[in-house]
């Protein structure tokens, strides 16, 4: 007669269910850049561009002492050994202030930054005259997937980010990046359905079958029903789930908590094939909602129905 509990070895360890909406997110990342969803922005060789996308623009951050530049778009590209018909992610390579180049991860001399991925912003460790001019080489994610256990990416959904003229006229960028949610985007939910299944006779371990929603957002019609197909058409599709603590424990994340790129990290195919703990099943996909909330916002929601066996 046991007198604790089974399977369990910490308070503080991450099993299957607390861990699917990271590995969600790292496979819908790492699926979408390989079929193309990224954005190359380049510096304008002429000085004349038909967009700013390349222009970074100061903005003020209270939980940030130095000054912080940011992009209109968020979501950088960190990760590499990704290509589509030839084409890969620009990896940044270094940062321009004033005509004078500052080679990345951290520039030089009076001039060091540090390079937010998921925020989309450069922040230097000095005070830079906001008449500077900032340039920046980076892409971007065309499609932003987030979690739902992270609070606060309900926040605030941003329109008209593919003008860059609105990073001075819109009040959506008074609002901290961490607190904005760009279109077209995907949020993660882990709902409340979990049914444990006996996986054999003489054996404790379970199945586990737990559901997922997808909710899609996008200013068009076409955005949001081409993201649903190919997020519905994943039935039947498994995947790994790589072991969360131990890659916390050995510092393997693809970026650091401050969102710069981790000399250590490994790519979401190297973790969930070296460190593989459980593998799922999407047992089944279905589109359960189709809203046009206004003329410039589509929503819909897909359901994969998981089995994540020990």
């Amino acid at each position: 007669m046991s007198t604790q509990f089974h399977h369990v070895n910490s308070i503080g360890e991450k099993n299957r269910i607390s861990s699917i909406e990271d590995n969600l997110k790292d496979f819908i990342d790492w699926s979408f850049l390989n079929i193309g969803a990224f954005v190359n922005i380049n510096i304008p060789t002429s000085g004349i561009s038909s967009s700013n996308f390349h222009t970074l623009h100061p903005v003020s951050d209270p939980s940030e002492k130095s000054r912080v530049w940011e992009a209109p778009r968020k979501d950088w590209v960190y990760e590499t050994g990704v290509s589509y018909e030839g084409v890969s992610p620009i990896e940044i390579s270094g940062v321009n202030l004033n005509g004078t180049f500052l080679a990345a991860p951290s520039g030089s001399g009076n001039y060091t930054y540090s390079i937010n991925y998921p925020m989309g912003r450069v922040t230097f460790d000095k005070f830079i005259s906001s008449k500077s001019k900032v340039t920046l080489e980076y892409s971007y994610k065309y499609i932003q997937t987030y979690k739902a256990n992270e609070s606060n990416w309900w926040k605030e959904l941003q329109l008209g980010t593919y003008n860059p003229e609105n990073i001075k006229t819109s009040g959506d960028y008074a609002i901290t990046a961490n607190h904005r949610l760009q279109l077209p985007a995907i949020v993660i939910e882990t709902i409340p359905r979990t049914v444990l299944k006996p996986k054999e006779l003489g054996n404790a371990s379970n199945i586990i079958e737990q559901d997922v929603l997808l909710h899609v957002f996008s200013q068009n019609i076409n955005q949001r029903n081409n993201i649903l197909d190919a997020l519905v058409v994943q039935k039947d599709n498994t995947l790994n789930l790589y072991d969360i603590n131990s890659v916390v424990k050995n510092g393997l994340y693809g970026l650091n908590r401050d969102g710069t790129v981790n000399s250590s990290g490994l790519s979401y195919p190297d973790l969930s094939t070296n460190y593989s703990k459980y593998w799922c099943n999407i047992k089944n996909s279905t589109i359960t909602e189709l809203n046009s909330i206004s003329s410039s916002l589509y929503n819909g929601i897909v359901r994969w129905s998981m089995e994540i066996f020990p």
